[in-house]
């Protein structure tokens, strides 16, 4: 009987450490002649992220400036694409008479002059507040972007409009309110059926639903947080082994690099099975050491909160993953 035991243990050791280590052959799997290049929230001051939770101020806690670029603006959009991206996620907030604004915090304390919640106030009123007032690198001492802010909120309607031949994913911060999702179809509808081809959404189910209702070639480019849980959880905890699951056909996953190395059979084998189930692979890259390691993996796409560091290094050895 120890034989036994011994030898079913054995055999499970052995089936593990080539379901874990055992890459598979990239040969097998579709070429991807387009790799998306994604700039979160355009080119935009980083900062901190120990100990982070909804009501932190990441403003208050930016690195020293190495640009002068603000997250959510016009002038941030454009350089991230001038640095290479293919795509820019914005994101969107409701106001009082019902607008939607790019601006990704539901308060405005942290980053403005204003006080109280974005959609207690007007579109004029959210017009004259300063972006910049809130941003500070050491501690309050000094705050660099002060007066330089001044009227760069702009709507949904006015960044799309600005650029029409762009690609945007559009991240809706109010959830599943179906309120805004009216507001966000509504607004496409306003722009021309080509353009919306190039507009994605990051959204939750009961307001895509809604929004596809109305605008029905509108897409999701990743599934909600709590989806993409569920698929890695199912996955780590089944050993990479069944179906991917119907509900994940079509749809967006994504992961920061350092999670790589959770994945069984990565980095070809679980891209094998979830490209012969039509499902996308995204992977969040901020250090170029980050690409290296991925580098010539065949990628949907790389998102980033770098890419005025980052983006002529990506468009420079993309390729080698086609």
């Amino acid at each position: 009987m120890r034989k036994v035991i011994l030898s079913i243990s054995l055999c499970l050791i052995v089936f593990l450490l080539f379901q874990y280590f055992y890459a598979g052959s990239p040969h097998r799997l579709p070429r991807k002649d387009f790799v998306e290049v994604i700039a979160h929230r355009g080119v935009h001051q980083t900062f901190h992220k120990e100990n982070l939770d909804n009501h932190t101020c990441t403003a208050s806690r930016i690195y020293k400036p190495t640009h002068n670029y603000l997250e959510n603006t016009i002038e941030s959009i454009q350089a991230a694409f001038e640095y290479g991206a293919t795509m820019v996620e914005i994101d969107i907030r409701p106001t009082k008479d019902k607008h939607l604004v790019v601006f990704h915090d539901y308060g405005l304390e942290c980053r403005t002059d204003g006080k109280g919640k974005i959609w207690d106030h007007s579109l004029d009123e959210i017009r004259k507040l300063d972006i910049g007032y809130g941003y500070t690198y050491d501690g309050g001492k000094t705050y660099p972007f002060r007066e330089k802010g001044v009227g760069k909120i702009k709507t949904l309607s006015e960044i799309l409009n600005y650029f029409p031949d762009k690609r945007f994913l559009i991240n809706n911060k109010s959830g599943n309110n179906l309120e805004v999702a009216q507001l966000v179809a509504e607004t496409l509808l306003t722009i021309p059926e080509g353009q919306r081809k190039n507009i994605f959404l990051w959204t939750g189910d009961d307001a895509y639903d809604h929004i596809r209702k109305i605008v029905p070639s509108i897409t999701r480019l990743l599934l909600p947080r709590h989806h993409q849980k569920n698929f890695f959880k199912s996955h780590i905890l089944g050993f990479g082994l069944g179906d991917i699951g119907e509900q994940y056909r079509n749809q967006g996953l994504g992961l920061p690099v350092k999670y790589t190395k959770l994945l069984w059979g990565w980095p070809y084998r679980f891209l094998y099975r979830l490209y012969t189930a039509d499902a996308r692979f995204y992977l969040y890259v901020n250090t170029i050491n980050e690409f290296d390691q991925v580098s010539g993996i065949p990628l949907n796409g790389i998102i980033t909160d770098h890419i005025e560091v980052l983006g002529d290094y990506f468009n420079s050895h993309l390729t080698n993953a086609k």
